[in-house]
């Protein structure tokens, strides 16, 4: 399922190879002889009833030693950002702070890039999209001529629905993007703009499929929800609209599960180098049977990113605000194309400041993820003793 490289042995981060755990949570020892120099010699009787086994090479505490207190832990492993074990709710949100914190130059830098390309896209989509607006006759308006203005109508709704799509693809591949850098965070390595961009550049073509190919399924249900929907009601009137109402609702939840579901796919095929098909199988699994914990994540860091981002962008709405009839207004042109990309620049800004942070909590899921489900923080533990 993945191909050498990335996260593979000996850091043990390749697919679910990992040792068997013990209920207690700790690694099964394998089966097998005895180590050399402590078995019992070859044609030997075993021991008679009521004898102490052989210890095989222990030693007995010393006389008068005292066993741990109630309750003591051993000090946990943390030799990057977070612990190696599984996670809570605030070491995840915390474990993201952090990776900003310590590699700001690839995260930060990466995600500046990435929103530079992605704002001027879109402010030209946006000006393409709404400058028939810009022209709009408002004397042939008032006469009663609409057709210019529904044509206005549906060339701006098609440019917003296109600056959504790119805002969602920009998003996935900038999650994937940071994945590598939130890899190397967990086990404290040092990485630089120029390492992160070299591991992922072969992949950039991979995570454009995999966000389209989620954009697919997610909305594709919905939409085929709300299409059968109003079909029905356009068929029956609003005597069907009592059973296109719960299809819509059924369809919505559909395209939620869904996206949980596949929610960790770039991370799988960026730290795995998992193909596209084999990535949304594998988030399925990852996510299967904790659902409702990955879904309540993923919200609860949507809405604190959307908060701070529209926090950030009310400076360049209020610096960018005119008349609401400035669209109309043939002498307001510049002022409502003005509007346009001071919007623009601010939800720029505020994507390279908090997609580094939704991107690290849903990488962090990630490997809390396999954590849990695979004993990935043996594995992991092993790899940074074995660190120099």
């Amino acid at each position: 399922m993945s191909e050498p490289g990335g996260w593979n042995a000996p850091d043990g981060w390749g697919g679910p190879t990992q040792p068997p755990r013990s209920p207690y949570g700790q690694p099964e020892q394998p089966a097998g002889p005895p180590p050399s120099g402590s078995s019992a010699p070859a044609g030997s009787q075993p021991p008679p009833y009521g004898s102490q086994p052989p210890q095989y090479g222990s030693q007995p505490p010393p006389y008068g030693s005292q066993p741990p207190p109630w309750g003591y832990r051993p000090p946990e492993v943390k030799p990057g950002v977070v612990p190696l074990r599984p996670l809570g709710l605030g070491e995840l949100l915390d474990g993201a702070v952090s990776v900003v914190r310590r590699y700001p130059r690839p995260t930060l830098g990466l995600a500046a890039l990435v929103s530079l390309v992605t704002t001027l896209l879109n402010v030209l989509l946006m000006l393409t999209a709404f400058e028939p607006f810009f022209s709009l006759d408002t004397a042939a308006l008032e006469q009663g001529d609409t057709a210019a203005f529904e044509d206005a109508i549906g060339g701006a709704v098609i440019g917003g629905a296109l600056s959504v799509v790119l805002a969602l693809l920009s998003g996935a591949v900038l999650t994937g993007v940071l994945t590598a850098v939130v890899g190397k965070a967990v086990l404290g390595e040092t990485v630089s703009f120029g390492q992160v961009w070299g591991e992922v550049r072969p992949l950039l073509l991979r995570l454009v499929g995999l966000a389209l190919l989620v954009l697919l399924i997610v909305y594709g249900v919905l939409l085929v929800a709300i299409a059968v929907g109003a079909v029905l009601v356009a068929i029956g009137g609003p005597v069907l609209l009592l059973i296109a109402l719960p299809l819509w609702l059924a369809g919505a939840a559909a395209g939620v599960y869904a996206y949980v579901r596949l929610a960790l796919a770039p991370c799988v095929l960026v730290l795995e180098r998992a193909k596209i098909g084999a990535s949304l199988r594998r988030s399925g699994t990852l996510v299967k049977g904790d659902w409702w914990r990955v879904f309540g994540i993923l919200l609860l860091t949507a809405v604190i990113g959307g908060f701070v981002s529209q926090i950030i962008q009310i400076p360049f709405a209020v610096l960018g605000a005119g008349s609401p009839t400035a669209l109309f207004d043939p002498e307001a042109d510049v002022l409502a194309a003005r509007s346009l990309i001071v919007s623009s620049i601010g939800a720029g800004i505020a994507a390279a400041l908090v997609t580094p942070f939704t991107a690290g909590v849903s990488a962090l899921l990630y490997v809390d993820r396999r954590m849990r489900a695979e004993g990935l923080d043996v594995a992991l533990t092993a790899a940074a003793s074995a660190r120099p």
